[in-house]
């Protein structure tokens, strides 16, 4: 076994290596794409078959036997994919493709493959009308898991490196073919693929290293007679789907704000109608100024609610409704703030942001009841375990040393005998059926991956999300675009206190409420038990010697930042040390800047407590 390290920055060699001695590191100073990375892995091995393995994958116990022996009865046979399960259970298409001829790729570029995924014309990039269950002779198999004679791969000398990333397999498996060999689909063993999960590039990146690689391919195989002339087309076509995409992708996170400053625009020019209608008889407001003052307003009503968390990825009804009102207040406050001669009326910027804000309410509901990929509410998540006791108590254990906000609904047991669980595997589908449970944890020992991939399978239908634990592992993996959080959680926990746009916030809310407490220092005289001692953390603050918030004890395990004037426990004396420290990590896992003024204002009377 040979792993590439393409210049990882998580130190995952140093912690893999001591753990895995017999497995040969390569690392690299710098990311050398796939296909080179691939070939250095390829110039050491030994073996009579080469199989390229993507790192975000789990592979069940037979898989690598169950291959062998049907790539040795196949006298054909240059490579071997296998069928591929995304996390959430359903089959992935590219685990069987065709080559993308000019035809091909124009039909799945125009979107007809997605109309039509079963029909032969339309969908013959995905082969979607070959059964998944059936083995098949195809044209391109995934890089992410292909199994090929080491004897071929040294005859067409591995993958072509001009491929940075994507494309380099369907490159290979053109060259296969092309020196008179077959790829096989295999479907009598199926993998766990992730998808994308072990690259960290920027979405628009990986749309741009997608779509280069496939005007690589067209260039490079496409160059002679009707085929020539078509690919130019077929690269002008890629660069705009190129472009649809790239723009798709910078919408998406602004897609909501969008929505919600329509709808809010909608509700004042539905307000401005009606006021004028019913209120002033008819009589417009005479402003020249209306036209451009509702679109603005209806701006500053959605950066009011972003900045108070509205926009969160955590999602909190209670939360949404607060930073909604306040959205109302500060948007009815810059109205009052306007010149007596630009103003038109204060009724309908209020009851204009209590519709829109009804609206946006309404809106987060019914996409939450939808289960929309714009948020998640992670409270709401049901969580079962599928393992022995032995194992649960390890899952237990380490979702509470990593600080993850999980739920367990309890454990199901691999034996249908097991009095101490919730049910055996038998009961599996009931009980999910009767608690709305929408995320497994699966613990691979005595239940086999092989089994678990079956299990997974069967649920494809009920948007589950699952989790995988090998026992004795110190982990758990899953799909982050599957699972809003970590891709994988360990002890080494990914805190948001570390995330840049974190910090910065926390260093502006140390700034605002510093300087908000020196514009209110008469106040404090009288509502403060110590105000000197205020005043005095206000200037340590504003020097950026001290934060207002910090933890409660120094550990050196969390990220470090500066002493706070109180705890984000709020009080400490007789508080156990344990509680205190867990207090700690939270404070740092799930840092959101807005805490800090809300554990600011509830600890008002002991702030500057300690300062001497």
């Amino acid at each position: 076994m040979i792993v590439v390290d393409n210049n990882s920055v998580d130190g995952s060699v140093e912690y893999l290596g001591p753990l895995f001695p017999s497995v040969q590191f390569i690392r690299n100073d710098r990311n050398l794409g796939f296909a080179k990375a691939n070939n250095q892995a390829l110039a050491v091995c030994r073996g009579e078959y080469v199989l390229f393995l993507n790192p975000d994958t789990l592979v069940p116990e037979d898989c690598l036997q169950e291959c062998l022996s049907f790539i040795k009865e196949q006298s054909s046979a240059g490579a071997l994919g296998v069928r591929m399960l995304d996390g959430r259970g359903r089959f992935l298409p590219e685990s069987k493709r065709s080559f993308p001829s000019p035809w091909v790729s124009f039909w799945k570029l125009v979107g007809f493959s997605s109309l039509f995924p079963k029909s032969r014309m339309f969908n013959r990039y995905a082969l979607g009308y070959l059964d998944e269950h059936v083995n098949h002779s195809v044209d391109v198999l995934a890089g992410a898991f292909m199994l090929v004679k080491k004897e071929l791969l040294l005859q067409i000398q591995g993958f072509d490196e001009s491929y940075f990333l994507y494309g380099e397999d369907i490159d290979l498996s053109y060259r296969i073919k092309k020196a008179g060999f077959e790829n096989f689909y295999f479907s009598g063993t199926c993998i766990i693929h992730f998808k994308g999960e072990s690259s960290n590039d920027a979405a628009l990146s990986r749309v741009k290293h997608f779509y280069t690689a496939m005007q690589v391919f067209v260039q490079k195989h496409y160059r002679s007679g009707p085929a020539k002339i078509f690919s130019i087309f077929l690269t002008l076509a890629i660069a705009l789907r190129g472009l649809f995409s790239a723009l798709t992708r910078l919408l998406k996170p602004v897609l909501l704000p969008i929505i919600d400053g329509v709808l809010v625009w909608l509700s004042l020019q539905f307000m401005r109608m009606l006021w004028v209608s019913e209120i002033r008889n008819g009589k417009g407001f005479g402003v020249a100024f209306l036209p451009y003052a509702l679109p603005a307003f209806s701006l500053w009503f959605v950066l009011s609610a972003a900045f108070t968390g509205s926009y969160d990825k955590r999602y909190r009804s209670s939360k949404t409704l607060l930073s909604l009102a306040f959205a109302v207040v500060s948007t009815l406050a810059v109205y009052s703030l306007l010149p007596e001669n630009i103003r038109f009326s204060r009724g309908v910027i209020l009851w204009g942001g209590i519709i829109g804000a009804f609206l946006i309410f309404l809106l987060r509901q019914f996409l939450l009841y939808r289960r929309n990929p714009l948020f998640v509410r992670e409270e709401d998540a049901q969580t079962i375990v599928v393992a022995t006791e032995t194992e649960y108590t390890e899952v237990k254990q380490l979702l509470e040393t990593a600080i993850v906000d999980q739920q367990l609904l309890g454990r199901v047991s691999p034996r249908d005998d097991d009095r101490n669980a919730l049910c055996g595997l038998k009961d599996l589908q009931s009980l999910i059926k009767n608690f709305a449970i929408n995320r497994i944890i699966f613990c691979a020992g005595e239940l086999s991956l092989s089994r678990i991939l079956l299990l997974a399978g069967s649920f494809q239908k009920r948007n589950i999300r699952f989790l995988f634990h090998a026992h004795g592992s110190g982990s758990i993996v899953g799909s982050q675009t599957l699972a809003p959080g970590a891709t994988i959680v360990t002890p080494f926990i990914d805190y948001r206190i570390t995330h840049p746009y974190q910090r910065r916030m926390k260093r502006v809310v140390d700034m605002v409420l510093s300087l908000f407490f020196i514009l209110t220092i008469p106040f404090h005289f009288l509502l403060h038990p110590r105000p000197a001692a205020l005043i005095r953390s206000v200037f340590r603050v504003l020097r950026g010697s001290k934060t207002w918030i910090g933890y409660a004890l120094p550990d050196n395990s969390l990220p470090i930042i500066k002493s706070g004037i109180i705890s984000s426990f709020g009080k400490t004396e007789n508080v156990p040390q344990n509680l205190l420290q867990k207090a700690d990590k939270l404070y740092a896992k799930n840092y959101d800047w807005w805490q800090d003024l809300v554990v600011s204002f509830k600890n008002y009377r002991t702030l500057g407590k300690n300062e001497y």
